[in-house]
């Protein structure tokens, strides 16, 4: 055999090993193309829902839950229910476990957030009418985003109401007897949606002096909620027991007793109004809602010139009557047994109106039922109330309502004039200074009827909220049962 064949055998078989490795990888790419194909792409998967049945127990809860959150103003931000459970009708059904329950849904729809003292005390909570979730850390208090009579305060936990509770916020002017059972309805809901964290009062006044729930902040547990429930329950309730003499006779009193470091000025003298704004941040409260009737700007004392100028005036009038052959202790004598009997009249419509079932007039004078709105209203109920004017009349045959005694004369040796509100901004401005570490927010409400165009008390007391860090609003009867109403349709 020649060698060139020889090497070509050689090459040939040397290349055997080789051949085989390629045939064997074609082979093993084929059958996995094949499997790839036919298991995996062939056969494609499909996911069949199963029928629709009823819901279940739990998907109902959850949906009830998000309802009333709904209802209430809450917010998926404010609440975790929205993610509450996953619910799968597979064989394999995979559920997470169930949510704690929220708590019970209030009027206000309340949200807020929690701060502690000391390093790392901070932390944030959410809740429902009772309030807020607590505060996480340690010394924690909790802050709360408060809404009362349609005014929102963002950042709440000692809260203060301020409430006038005189004969004129009950006037038919402004809405009669029903006016005050509204704000003491709406101020027992606020105080039940407080979280135990805060702290609240209530303090009462009217022309003649201020009167409060508690002598300092009280903490609103449940024990110190339900005493103010029963507290604040005959307020104003009863028309044979009204204004000071409905409040219990354990409540304390508040009097003024200014430090001089207040640096107040001595020569102003508040109306009762500033003076329970004075009572309230005595006790550091960070939120106060102030409602009153009237926005009185308080007195100075009148200067010795006005004085001698009354006086004299006085002293001529009594001499002018006197030689004009007046009486004027039988004047006045008769004047005061007319008046008596109007108001025994007075007396027996309301309790006639009682024995109906209807609301009775409330009024602060007696001179008020002779005015003509009250004479049409009473009118209206089938009443008819008349002033007997014998024996006090002038010649013309007009009632004597002004005619000064000798002891009046006396009197005007001392007097007071009017003050301007800005003394009772400035007044509030220094008490605020020296009896608070963080400025109060001071809310006003301003109530008024739907005849009453107090443009100028609107002013001055959307001018004190402004400048205290709060809001004022107007109230009428009106409104005050357009926020029932609302509250009541989101339960």
């Amino acid at each position: 055999m020649s060698s060139q064949p020889r090497t070509l055998y050689r090459r040939l078989t040397a290349s055997v090993p080789l051949l085989i490795t390629v045939i064997v990888h074609v082979v093993l790419v084929a059958v996995a193309g094949y499997f790839v194909t036919e298991q995996l792409i062939g056969k494609k998967k499909t996911f069949e829902a199963s029928a629709a049945s009823e819901p279940s127990i739990a998907q109902k809860q959850v949906e009830h839950r998000l309802q009333v959150a709904r209802k209430a103003g809450g917010s998926a931000s404010a609440s975790p229910v929205s993610a509450a459970r996953i619910f799968s009708t597979a064989e394999n059904a995979l559920q997470m476990p169930a949510m704690p329950d929220l708590p019970s849904v209030g009027a206000s729809a309340l949200s807020g957030m929690g701060f502690g003292k000391g390093m790392g005390a901070v932390g944030t909570g959410t809740g429902y009418g009772t309030g807020l979730g607590a505060s996480l850390g340690t010394g924690g208090r909790g802050f709360m985003s408060m809404s009362f009579l349609g005014v929102t305060n963002q950042r709440a936990s000692k809260v203060i109401f301020i409430v006038d509770i005189s004969s004129g916020l009950m006037d038919i002017r402004k809405g009669g007897f029903r006016a005050f059972e509204i704000l003491r309805h709406e101020i027992s809901r606020l105080v039940s949606t407080l979280p135990p964290s805060n702290e609240f009062n209530v303090i009462l006044f009217d022309s003649t002096s201020i009167r409060l729930f508690a002598g300092e902040l009280t903490p609103a547990t449940v024990g110190n909620k339900t005493a103010f429930f029963e507290w604040i329950k005959p307020i104003n309730a009863d028309l044979q027991s009204l204004g000071m003499r409905s409040i219990p006779a354990s409540s304390p009193r508040w009097s003024n007793s200014a430090p001089e470091d207040l640096k107040l000025d001595p020569e102003y003298r508040p109306p009762f109004w500033a003076g329970a704004i004075h009572a309230a941040l005595q006790q550091k409260p960070d939120t106060v809602f102030l409602i009153t009737g009237s926005v009185s700007p308080g007195s100075r004392e009148a200067s010795q010139e006005k004085l001698d100028r009354d006086y004299e005036g006085r002293r001529k009038r009594v001499a002018e009557l006197l030689r004009e052959g007046y009486d004027l202790a039988a004047i006045a004598q008769a004047r005061g047994k007319a008046l008596g009997k109007l108001r025994a009249e007075f007396d027996e419509v309301n309790r006639q109106l009682v024995a109906r079932k209807k609301d009775p007039f409330i009024i602060q004078s007696i001179n008020r039922v002779l005015d003509a709105d009250f004479q049409a209203a009473l009118k209206k109920a089938g009443f008819s109330l008349k002033l007997d004017t014998t024996g006090w009349t002038d010649k013309q045959g007009k009632p004597m309502w002004d005619t000064p005694s000798s002891a009046d004369v006396k009197r005007a040796k001392a007097g007071k004039v009017p003050a301007e509100f800005s003394d009772a901004i400035d007044h509030i401005a220094r008490l605020q200074f020296g009896l608070v570490r963080e400025r109060a927010s001071i809310n006003t409400f301003l109530f008024v009827g739907p005849e009453e165009g107090d443009e100028k008390g609107q002013k001055n007391l959307s001018a004190l909220s402004s400048r205290n860090g709060g809001k004022f609003s107007l109230l009428t009867t009106k409104r005050l049962e357009e926020i029932i109403r609302a509250s009541e349709e989101k339960k």
